[in-house]
């Protein structure tokens, strides 16, 4: 497996400690899920490893390199992140948003050229929205939105690409669909797809690694040497709360 992202020792935060020891790994073609209770630190700890947000200390390798080496478009070529809630433009067709995601590659009018305007329609046929590129993108729906985010990094072309709870506000079709496409992406493509997520059976059903934000101490592993481990009980300190094995959630 090829070894595409890598943290040592990592401490979150910025003017006080957040979260600390985090040491974990990603491979080119897994999907990863991060899991933990509300305000732990998911949020933070994605926009720490995707160059978004600054960090205490520890490294942050990216292709073996440290983050801090790479300029903003060489970046760009290595990681994409999808916010958990991606402002909706108004008049802005579906193809116009999606297209944005060329940014690093466009000319200095920042206009996209023909191999790349194929490319486009090529990922939103990928995404299923191949007949909504015309369309105003803020009256889309929001499982409709939500693929069209993950088609905008798509374009970019990293090969790693971090979504912040990208099935937070969908029902349960929306949320299996966007799961499954998030698997297809990083088996298919060869992608690294790490996804913050509060749904622990679709993550234990469908990622091939999970890291745990624990209270007390960090896990990571594919999901059943996990489960093995009882490390799913440390997500919750002095609650009644136990992991059920066989239901793959809370009771």
């Amino acid at each position: 497996m090829e070894r595409v992202l890598e943290t040592k020792n990592l401490c979150l935060g910025y003017n006080k400690v957040i979260y600390k020891e985090i040491t974990t790994f990603a491979d080119r073609g897994e999907i990863v899920a991060v899991v933990g209770p509300n305000g732990i630190g998911k949020s933070t700890l994605l926009k720490s490893i995707s160059g978004i947000q600054s960090f205490r200390s520890g490294e942050i390798l990216i292709d073996g390199k440290e983050i801090s080496s790479y300029s903003h478009n060489r970046l760009a070529e290595k990681v994409s992140f999808v916010p958990s809630q991606s402002p909706r433009a108004r008049n802005l067709s579906l193809f116009d948003m999606v297209s944005s995601g060329c940014y690093n590659r466009t000319n200095w009018l920042g206009q996209v050229g023909s191999n790349e305007m194929e490319f486009i329609y090529h990922t939103l046929e990928r995404v299923g929205l191949t007949d909504f590129a015309g369309r105003d993108s803020s009256r889309l729906s929001d499982g409709e939105f939500q693929r069209a985010t993950i088609a905008r990094a798509l374009v970019q072309e990293s090969k790693i690409i971090f979504l912040d709870e990208p099935t937070a506000f969908l029902d349960i079709e929306n949320k299996l669909t966007i799961t499954r496409l998030l698997k297809e992406i990083a088996h298919e493509e060869a992608r690294c797809v790490i996804f913050s997520t509060h749904d622990l059976q679709l993550a234990i059903k469908h990622c091939d690694r999970i890291w745990i934000m624990g209270r007390d101490s960090f896990s990571h592993g594919n999901p059943q040497d996990l489960i093995e481990k009882g490390a799913f009980d440390t997500m919750f300190k002095d609650s009644p709360l136990k992991f059920d094995r066989n239901l793959y959630t809370f009771v």
